[in-house]
């Protein structure tokens, strides 16, 4: 099969996949009833008969007296527009589609960050822990890694925060920057800077050195939290690839030759044992995403995640559903991306 028809297979089948996927979220949504749908939209200063005359105006709206289908696709139109609700949260309030540019910016830096963690050490650890095979290198590694990956997140964060916050005082651990930093910044409002919402790139955009370095800092101990919660499994994924290539006929016949074993094992065997740990990146995506909601909160650092948990914390429908579908969207393309990569990478996966 040729690459063009084997992406635009891909693309087909993508299109029930986020048809599933609205529909999970509109059913999710209507479960709960039309009361809490409109209290998102409501006046909550209105009353009598001003009350009732915006609940008609609510529901004629949301065409809510149609079938549940008509709605569906009337929901569906709004959500292609870009018209995702309202939120109300004690971070934020307003347009949905607001708070996830505000927020999402923020989650997008750690998981870049922890990404770059994981592959940096799985990947070496890896490859390691299979050429050192049943060495006290590989069982160090390989329990190190299935500790790692029985922990809840949420145990790494509290123990890096006792061993590097409290104890060591090496990081910071709570919020994005100091508060002392940004008190009278006219870039920095509410807990969000601008233009990006970064704060480590706003702050060197406007040559604020000593933020973009406490910025950094606050980075670093939610990141690696992530990366350690997630690179276990890569590492295990890695090892169990290595030493099934390590026993394919072309590496024996290399080591036969001569050639030296750095080479056979950087430029030949590791090479192919990596393409199963590309096909998991989109679980890695997944981890991320769902490891971001857990770790902004332990570290109040105002993600997407954080956000999607105050939304939780009172009941939110605008943010819970507009979160949930924000992380299938990602997971989704995610996942037709890396298959098109693999597919360049291998031209087997075509056939």
């Amino acid at each position: 099969m040729k690459l063009w028809a084997y992406i635009l297979r891909r693309i087909l089948i993508l299109i029930p996949t986020l048809i599933g996927l609205t529909l999970m979220v509109f059913v999710i949504i209507h479960l709960q009833g039309n009361n809490l749908l409109l209290a998102q939209y409501l006046n909550p200063r209105l009353t009598g008969p001003a009350k009732q005359q915006q609940l008609e105006a609510l529901t004629e709206r949301f065409h809510l007296n149609d079938p549940v289908y008509i709605q569906y696709f009337y929901w569906l139109q709004q959500i292609i527009t870009g018209d995702w609700g309202y939120t109300n949260t004690p971070i934020y309030s307003g347009s949905v589609t607001t708070a996830i540019s505000l927020f999402l910016p923020n989650t997008i830096i750690i998981a870049v960050f922890a990404s770059i963690i994981i592959w940096l050490l799985s990947i070496p650890l890896g490859v390691s822990s299979a050429v050192n095979r049943d060495s006290i290198r590989d069982h160090l590694i390989r329990v190190s890694s299935f500790t790692l990956y029985a922990m809840p997140i949420y145990l790494i964060a509290i123990a890096l925060i006792i061993l590097l916050g409290v104890y060591f005082h090496v990081l910071p651990f709570s919020g994005p920057v100091n508060p002392l930093l940004v008190s009278n910044l006219d870039w920095y409002k509410n807990g969000i800077s601008y233009p990006t919402h970064i704060l480590l790139i706003d702050a060197l955009i406007h040559g604020n050195l000593t933020v973009a370095w406490d910025a950094f800092l606050h980075v670093i101990m939610p990141s690696v939290t992530l990366a350690l919660g997630i690179m276990a499994g890569i590492i295990r994924i890695l090892r169990a690839s290595m030493l099934e290539v390590l026993e394919q006929d072309y590496i024996r016949l290399a080591r036969a030759k001569g050639v030296p074993e750095k080479i056979v094992i950087n430029l030949h065997a590791r090479r192919n044992a990596l393409l199963p740990v590309a096909t998991s990146f989109g679980y890695t995506v997944a981890g991320l995403l769902g490891g971001a909601v857990v770790i902004e909160t332990v570290f109040n650092y105002p993600g997407i995640g954080y956000w999607t948990t105050q939304a939780l914390l009172v009941n939110d429908v605008g943010g819970i559903m507009s979160s949930t579908l924000l992380f299938g969207l990602i997971l989704v393309f995610t996942t037709l991306i890396l298959d098109i990569l693999y597919a360049l990478i291998d031209p087997r996966i075509r056939y």
